[in-house]
């Protein structure tokens, strides 16, 4: 009997406007933001999962090897939310054979550098290829936002990444603003700390509406989603770094003043924080981005990355760094995992 196979390999993305909160509170499952979001791809964070049915499988195997780790299997919370996804694929299809799924990924899973986007596009897009859909990069989008996380749908496309709202599930998902080789920026991902964090995005993402700034955040995005596409649109650095700054503490203020409140920064987010506005009065020009998690974006241009990345690694607090640029998107590759 026939097997079906394939491997995906993609990237996380980092978000210069940030997903939080959902449009629907009544129907989480769809997944539908409650405003626009804008990413960038990474180079150097990776997920790669191979997905094979078969009919020599007695039952379904999932194995994750994570971040400096040999592979194991997937804890019980992990595989329930993987073969959910995955079962929801098949229905679509005319397959009812078990399936064994093997991911690894290059960088910290779990601890803000979004490796769920990079994973559940990869899963979407192996399932997908393997199953022999032959879905275009819009339909791959909104099936991936509906494996759970959201922004893997922003994964799937080439370089810069606008992901956009709407109450249709249909008619929300990512579409290329830029390709990735349109700006030569670099993303430092800098790691503070490459544990599981203790609050989940998901948590953030129920609780979004309990801050009393949440309405308010919801209100200034569009002015400054529109001033973010003009900086990428015409390279103007400054100005897109400023923003970018200004939309991450938007989003975490959500979260500080959220009920309870959500404190995902640590000591040593700050000592980033501080060190970057002391460089840039010397002209070393990098900006912040954090997302859910206490480990920093500092995005720059490229000719700046070397130092930058010199001086983040000197910090007392810094564990270590992954230097990324644009990248494409999620893409199917010939080297399987098994």
């Amino acid at each position: 009997m026939k097997t079906y196979k394939a491997t995906a390999i993609s990237p996380a993305n980092i978000a210069f406007i940030k997903y939080w909160g959902w449009k629907n509170e009544n129907d989480k499952a769809l997944i539908l933001p409650a405003n626009d979001s804008i990413s960038m791809n990474l180079s150097n964070c990776l997920t790669t999962t191979t997905v094979e049915f078969s009919p020599h499988f007695t039952s379904d195997s999932v194995k994750i090897a994570f971040f400096g780790q040999e592979k194991r299997e997937a804890t019980e919370k992990q595989r329930e939310k993987v073969l959910h996804h995955v079962n929801r694929l098949k229905k679509t299809g005319d397959i009812t054979l078990p399936v064994k799924i093997v991911s690894h990924n290059s960088f910290p899973s779990d601890a803000g550098i979004a490796s769920s986007a990079s994973a559940f596009s990869a899963l979407t897009a192996a399932t997908a290829h393997a199953l022999g859909f032959a879905w275009d990069t819009k339909k791959l989008s909104i099936e991936t936002r509906l494996s759970g996380s959201g922004s893997a749908c922003r994964s799937i496309v080439d370089g810069f990444a606008y992901w956009q709202k709407d109450t249709n599930s249909e008619n929300c998902y990512a579409y290329q603003l830029k390709d990735e080789t349109w700006w030569d920026l670099a993303d430092i991902v800098v790691v503070l700390d490459s544990h599981s964090k203790k609050i989940s995005s998901l948590d953030g993402h129920q609780l979004a509406t309990t801050s009393p700034y949440y309405q308010v955040r919801l209100q200034e995005l569009p002015a400054r989603i529109k001033k973010i596409k003009q900086a990428v649109e015409g390279k103007d650095f400054t100005r897109f770094g400023t923003l970018i700054e200004q939309e991450a503490i938007s989003m975490h203020a959500i979260c500080m003043t959220s009920q309870p409140p959500l404190f995902y920064w640590n000591h040593g987010t700050l000592e980033v924080i501080l060190a970057l506005q002391q460089w840039r009065k010397t002209g070393l020009m990098g900006y912040f981005t954090i997302d859910a998690g206490p480990n920093l974006h500092i995005i720059c241009q490229k000719k700046d990355a070397n130092i930058l990345n010199q001086r983040l690694q000197a910090l007392n607090n810094v564990s270590f760094t992954i230097v990324n640029t644009p990248c494409k998107g999620t893409r199917i590759i010939d080297n399987h995992l098994f």
